[in-house]
């Protein structure tokens, strides 16, 4: 969920209400959410400690600040209303966004400073972090970054890292997360290529045509998301590479047809250097995530998720 579309929610949610005299709303949340995913008060008090008529004036004052019924309370048990759903699905997106921005805020009054300790893909790091530096340098002298560009996963606990960049969605890991954008994959390749080869018509068409693959372990990765085996075999592997950055040079050269992430061919796109030839059948995004190992964002790390943020834009430059 973007920024924009979580503080129209919040707004709208948490609005004043002259019935209450609270106007904390937010902190009746995690009750909410415990209830709701635990069926009932009393199981929900046993994991909370606490007693079941306090969680139910928690929710009693949810309801009356929303003016709407999260629950339908019977002898049977709970039962979530459609607006109790809407808000189940999300309240935890919420409440991280709020510890979120209470953090960043907090930070903002120090001063940043020391070793940033950042991970990420190699690629992602040269195209979207590299270019940051001379503006975090020249804004905060003294601090300092130590930039891990690997495609092992990374654990930032035990690796002393403020944080880790990881594409798709993560597991809970006990790791602290925040969505910086979403990633789509592209085919395309360049207009001398489509001039010589043409375009194809659809997966079917593509063993006609010269692919780009990235090379993992045998496999020919990004297309084994998308071709069966069969038809994955009768098609021509130009070029295998394990490098998202040599695969987009080797499509800009005309090379053949690229499957790759919008973030790492969208600027080629929209510049004319490359052009989309099929759209992706499954249509998936996924995220792209900032993950830290403790809830309070630092100064170093908030300058700089601020900076790329920025950056990269709402929505994404690369779209």
């Amino acid at each position: 969920m973007r920024w924009a579309e979580n503080l129209v929610f919040i707004r709208n949610a948490f609005a004043y209400n002259a019935k209450m005299n609270d106007a904390r709303y937010v902190e009746h949340l995690p009750i909410f959410l415990e209830v709701a995913l635990q069926g009932s008060f009393s199981a929900a008090a046993r994991k909370l400690g606490m007693v079941p008529s306090s969680l139910v004036r928690h929710i009693d004052a949810l309801e009356s600040a929303l003016d709407a019924t999260l629950f339908i309370r019977s002898t049977r048990g709970l039962m979530l209303t459609d607006a109790g759903e809407m808000l189940k699905a999300r309240a935890a997106a919420l409440l991280s966004d709020i510890t979120d921005i209470r953090a960043e805020l907090a930070s903002l009054s120090d001063v940043p400073q020391g070793t940033l300790r950042i991970s990420c893909l190699p690629t992602f790091g040269k195209t979207y972090i590299l270019p940051l530096l001379p503006t975090l340098a020249e804004r905060y002298p003294q601090l300092f970054v130590d930039l891990d560009l690997t495609e092992r996963q990374t654990d930032p606990t035990q690796e002393l890292l403020d944080a880790a960049i990881r594409i798709g969605e993560q597991k809970d890991s006990g790791l602290y997360a925040s969505r910086i954008a979403t990633q789509r994959w592209v085919m395309c390749a360049s207009p001398d290529y489509i001039a010589r080869y043409g375009c194809p018509g659809d997966l079917n068409a593509l063993p006609e045509h010269r692919l780009i693959a990235r090379y993992n372990k045998q496999q020919p990765a990004c297309w084994t998301q998308i071709l069966s085996g069969q038809l994955l075999n009768r098609c021509s592997m130009v070029l295998r590479c394990n490098d998202f950055t040599a695969q987009r040079q080797a499509a800009l050269l005309g090379l053949g047809i690229t499957f790759l992430p919008n973030w790492v061919v969208g600027p080629d796109i929209q510049a004319g250097r490359l052009h989309q030839v099929l759209e992706d059948p499954r249509q998936e995004q996924q995220g792209i995530y900032l993950l830290r190992p403790v809830a309070k964002i630092s100064a170093r790390l908030s300058a700089f998720t601020r900076l790329l943020k920025q950056s990269i834009g709402q929505p994404p430059s690369w779209e």
